[in-house]
């Protein structure tokens, strides 16, 4: 996303229409179709009622040609000035066949904590602390931590992990993005799969692009967007936050924002509140990744990959002279 998309963005948000007309004339086409698609339906409808405005500053034709593509999803009969000389009809041909979302990379809604680069991390006794509290073995919470995490750290970039899921962004909101935004909402988990991919960058896009919706009261999505991602190292579940122990999303997603100790709090609550410290302590792989990931956790052998984990991080441990 350009400098001048954002301010276009940040300028329909905070419903100042001339900066967002003008910001919208400055973009090219291509840019221009995917920015007025990020819009949710209301702003683009509220934008809309100010163009007769400003028909005089900015092109009007060209803005209202590339609203049209948007809004109809196919090519007007006719467009105006130069656009076809100019490869800007193919442009919008090409959107319509590819309609590629933005690309966020900060919160445009100014709700979301900022990076955290001083963030603490876990050490070996916070492991210990915790395999305390549920009866089972330091090994075990590590080997669970690093299938959850993929083998990271809690963080990346000074914020913590997640995964944005289409499909949990769907329940929260009754479907309704499902068309105009399905880079966003899905109706299932394997509906969803396709828009991931490229790591951190990739799930926060999505997560930033969901949060700038808005619903018919006028709020912004965050707290649905919020609710439909996995946070932290142990990846719980934002939509649990009072089950593992938070009163709001916001104060959830803050803390997420400043530990991993934080994040491994969310998952000793979940393993209490889902009653699964038992399957830890026993190493009852299975039922614990049926308890922690849903009954499709064979499909990503969820309980193989923390068994084997578990088999190296204890190998490890007692080659240090550690306990287990």
């Amino acid at each position: 996303m350009s400098p001048t998309c954002e301010s276009f963005i940040r300028a329909v948000l905070a419903s100042n229409w001339n900066s967002a007309f003008l910001n919208l004339n400055g973009l090219n086409m291509y840019e221009m179709l995917r920015a007025i698609a990020a819009l949710d339906v209301l702003d683009r409808n509220d934008l809309w009622t100010q163009h007769a405005g400003f028909a005089g500053t900015v092109n009007m034709p060209r803005i209202e040609y590339a609203w049209s593509v948007v809004k109809n999803r196919s090519l007007p009969p006719t467009a105006p000035g130069d656009l076809s000389q100019t490869g800007q009809v193919n442009d919008a041909r090409n959107f319509l066949a590819s309609p590629s979302p933005l690309q966020f990379t900060s919160d445009l809604t100014g709700t979301m904590p900022g990076a955290n680069p001083a963030a603490s991390r876990l050490s070996e006794p916070d492991f210990a602390a915790a395999a305390g509290q549920i009866g089972a073995e330091v090994s075990a919470i590590m080997a669970v931590a690093q299938v959850e995490a993929g083998g990271r750290a809690g963080f990346a970039d000074g914020r913590p992990i997640i995964r944005y899921e289409l499909h949990i962004f769907h329940g929260r909101t009754g479907g309704i993005y499902d068309r105009t935004h399905p880079h966003l909402s899905q109706p299932t988990l394997a509906a969803g799969q396709r828009y991931h991919g490229g790591g951190q960058p990739t799930e926060w896009s999505l997560m930033f692009g969901a949060m700038i919706l808005r619903d018919p009261a006028g709020c912004r999505r965050t707290s649905e967007a919020w609710q439909s991602a996995s946070w932290g190292m142990f990846q719980v579940m934002g939509r649990n936050f009072r089950t593992v122990g938070w009163s709001s999303i916001g104060d959830f997603v803050h803390d997420m924002f400043q530990s991993e100790g934080n994040q491994l709090r969310a998952f000793l609550g979940y393993v209490r509140a889902n009653h699964l410290s038992a399957s830890i302590a026993s190493h009852n792989w299975a039922h614990f990744a049926r308890g922690y990931n849903g009954v499709g956790y064979a499909v990503n052998q969820y309980d193989q990959r923390i068994a084997a984990a578990y088999t190296r991080i204890i190998s490890d441990r007692q080659t240090r002279h550690a306990i287990p």
